[in-house]
C-alpha cells in the first residue's frame, strides 16, 4: 500500500521534506555567520492547508514550491530539494555586510525542530489509525 496516495499522508510527507530543507538553510546561515558579505537566506513559506487542498484535488504527483518574485533564488541541484530559497528581508547588516543574526537563527532552528516533531507525531498517529482500521492493531 502506497501511503502517498492518501492526501493527508502525502501532505505530511511534503511538510517533513520542507522542514528538512528549512533545517539545511538555517544551518547554512549559522555556519556562515562570520563570512563577510554573506546574506542570510530563508525558505519560501509553505501553506500546509493549501498543500492539503492541492493534494486532495489530485495534484499529489508533482507538488512544488513556486517563486512569487523573479529575484528568488533557484537552488535546483543544491542541498535544498525543489523548494525555493530566497534572501531574508528586513535583516540588520553587520559592518562587514553579513546579515545573519545568530539569535534569530537559533530561534528559527528551535521552532523548526518543534514543528518537525509535531509532524512526525501526526504521521505516527495517522499511521496507527490506518493500521487500526485495517485490523492490524496500531494501538499506541
Amino acid at each position: 500500500m502506497d501511503l502517498t496516495n492518501i492526501p493527508i499522508m502525502a501532505a505530511l510527507k511534503e511538510r517533513l521534506n520542507w522542514l528538512n530543507d528549512n533545517q539545511a538553510v538555517i544551518t547554512e546561515n549559522i555556519s556562515q555567520a562570520d563570512t563577510p558579505g554573506y546574506r542570510a537566506k530563508e525558505m519560501e513559506k509553505q501553506s500546509f492547508s493549501g498543500l492539503v487542498d492541492e493534494l486532495s484535488s489530485g495534484g499529489a504527483s508533482g507538488v512544488q514550491m513556486r517563486a512569487k518574485n523573479a529575484r528568488h533564488l533557484d537552488v535546483s541541484g543544491g542541498s535544498v530539494g525543489q523548494s525555493r530559497v530566497m534572501e531574508a528581508r528586513g535583516r540588520e547588516e553587520s559592518p562587514n555586510g553579513n546579515s545573519v543574526v545568530l539569535e534569530e537563527e537559533m530561534l528559527s532552528l528551535a521552532d523548526n525542530q518543534m514543528k518537525y516533531g509535531m509532524v512526525v507525531n501526526l504521521y505516527k498517529k495517522n499511521l496507527g489509525l490506518l493500521k487500526k482500521a485495517l485490523g492490524k492493531g496500531g494501538g499506541q
